[in-house]
């Protein structure tokens, strides 16, 4: 320290230093009389002027002029013919007046592929801050949503328009995606194709052999072709040449039909049998697409093992318990449903005192934490599902519950049941405070065959983060002690090697705005409530890069 510095002045400007250290970016302090006051050191990475311009006494004036002077905000000098026609001395007052507002953003490209972001605010006293963070990942994310959106939809209008049949279904075999051929083949509408199996479509002997075909592909990957002659929902009859294919990645397989339509073959008079006469490895099969309800003679649909069980629908939605009752009927359940916490205790009263057993109770998850209690008080096994469950998989999950070997069922204890030994392997830490979600988490994630442990609060994930070292963190972002944003911000200030656990943001639909603040806090990545396990496994894949450890284990 000089014999004519002050102290206060000197521990001022450690102490800014230390501050411009913290936050991921940098900045400088200017007075009422456009005079710099202070500059970080990280200033000289965004602006492109020599360091005796951001020096203390130097003017904004100069400051601005040699900016313009190297090209403006770009630190290349762009081509002059292509630069706006913006006058020196007009650029330098427009920037120098943004410094003067109360508080003004603004974005200035760097280069090809660098952004960066200018916030300044003007205080009372007429000191001054302009803060310059890099945004050039945020802007890459945003351009990469965008292109994947127009990809997305430049797929689907291609698909929509493809002059023959195309239909997706998932794992569970449900349809989730037909074009306007293949509801055009069906004579339905897509809305009454989507959402439901071949068993719901078809005659019960062309289901059982669409069904066993689509899980061999989807178990082996194999391609699967063959010949049919083919009987439309309408009555009228052609050959078709039908392609199945799996498509998407472990833990989230779709299989992909596609059906050829010959009949342009077939319009010279050309009987069906003789199109495929010398296509080796090609069965040629009939298949009646015509509705079950409308054929002579229709098949009994097999009994399934479950039939005649109990189980109790928890819900105060009447969608949900509209569609879920004649599904659970359906599969030959014998089943109810209850609106509160009190219809549970009621009806699981009533139910022991005539010594019947109920078999399951399917929990909605919006229901409140009371009828969670109250039916995990009755001993009775509990399923907590989401409402956009309903329509893919409930009813699977409902039949692999119930037909699920009751040695396989593990007692819980209350006071461990969200941890894991501190020794032990953990892939997955989850920082949520509500009771249901944690319940919800917990079965994706056993589904998955991921280890985990639970958070109930920021202080405690950060805690946990610490002992466990797990391989990527869920963070809902409004938890009691430390938020969200806090306890993420304090792993990252932690971390030996910066960035290395991949932190995933859980919002719900009202604070989907404050995605920038989780940027801000470090997350990589943010999933929305409802929880989808599809969209978990998506973020699991993109993140846990360890091949092995990363397949979804069954």
């Amino acid at each position: 320290m000089s014999e004519n510095t002050h102290p206060e002045t000197e521990f001022q400007t450690q102490l800014l230093e230390i501050v411009a250290d913290a936050i991921s970016g940098a900045f400088f302090v200017y007075d009422r009389n456009d005079t710099i006051l202070f500059a970080s050191a990280q200033v000289r990475n965004f602006l492109p002027v020599q360091p005796e311009l951001m020096a203390p006494g130097a003017r904004l004036r100069e400051l601005f002029g040699a900016i313009y002077d190297n090209g403006g905000y770009s630190p290349h000098k762009p081509d002059r013919r292509s630069r706006a026609p913006v006058g020196r001395d007009d650029w330098i007052v427009g920037e120098i007046a943004a410094l003067w507002k109360e508080r003004s953003e603004s974005t200035e490209r760097r280069g090809p592929d660098r952004w960066m972001s200018l916030t300044r605010r003007r205080f009372p006293s007429g000191f001054g801050v302009c803060v310059l963070r890099d945004i050039s990942e945020h802007r890459k994310r945003e351009d990469q949503w965008r292109a994947d959106l127009e990809r997305v939809q430049v797929t689907e209008e291609i698909l929509e328009n493809l002059p023959f049949p195309v239909l997706v279904k998932d794992r569970s075999l449900t349809h989730v995606g037909v074009n306007r051929s293949c509801a055009a083949l069906y004579n339905r509408l897509p809305e009454d194709i989507l959402g439901r199996n071949a068993r719901e479509l078809l005659a019960p002997d062309l289901a059982e052999r669409v069904d066993r075909i689509n899980s061999q592909v989807l178990e082996t990957g194999e391609p699967f072709q063959i010949a049919e002659r083919v009987v439309r929902a309408d009555g009228s009859t052609t050959a078709m040449l039908t392609r199945k294919f799996r498509v998407g990645k472990p833990g989230r397989y779709l299989v992909v039909t596609i059906m050829e339509d010959l009949s342009d073959l077939l319009g010279g008079g050309l009987p069906a049998d003789a199109i495929f006469t010398g296509m080796e490895g090609l069965d040629f099969v009939h298949s009646d697409m015509r509705p079950p309800d409308t054929l002579v003679e229709e098949a009994v649909a097999p009994v399934l093992p479950i039939a005649g069980r109990r189980v109790l629908l928890v819900t105060e939605d009447s969608r949900i318990e509209q569609d879920g009752l004649p599904q659970m009927l359906g599969l030959g359940l014998d089943a109810t449903s209850a609106r509160s916490a009190a219809e549970v205790k009621a009806i699981t009263d009533i139910a022991a005192e005539r010594q019947m057993t109920i078999d399951l109770i399917a929990i909605d998850s919006a229901m409140p934490f009371e009828c969670l209690e109250v039916a995990q008080a009755s001993g009775i096994d509990v399923l907590v599902f989401e409402a956009f469950q309903m329509e893919r998989e409930l009813m699977s999950k409902i039949t692999r519950h119930l037909l699920r070997p009751k040695n396989e069922k593990v007692e819980e204890e209350p006071d461990v049941e969200w941890q894991v030994a501190a020794e032990a392997a953990v892939d997955v830490l989850v920082a949520e405070d509500n009771a249901v979600n944690r319940i919800v988490f917990s079965q994706i994630l056993e589904g998955f065959g991921y280890t985990y442990v639970i958070a109930g609060d920021g202080e405690e994930a950060v805690r946990l983060w610490r002992e466990l070292n797990p391989r990527i963190v869920l963070m809902d972002v409004t938890l009691p002690k430390l938020n969200g944003y806090e306890a993420a911000s304090k792993i990252r200030e932690t971390e030996e090697v910066p960035g290395r656990t991949p932190i995933i943001g859980v919002l719900s639909p009202a604070v989907e705005g404050d995605r920038d603040a989780c940027w801000a806090a470090g997350m990589n990545d943010v999933v929305m409530k409802p929880l989808s396990p599809d969209i978990l496994e998506d973020k699991f894949r993109k993140y846990l890069t360890d091949s092995v450890s990363a397949i979804k284990r069954a």
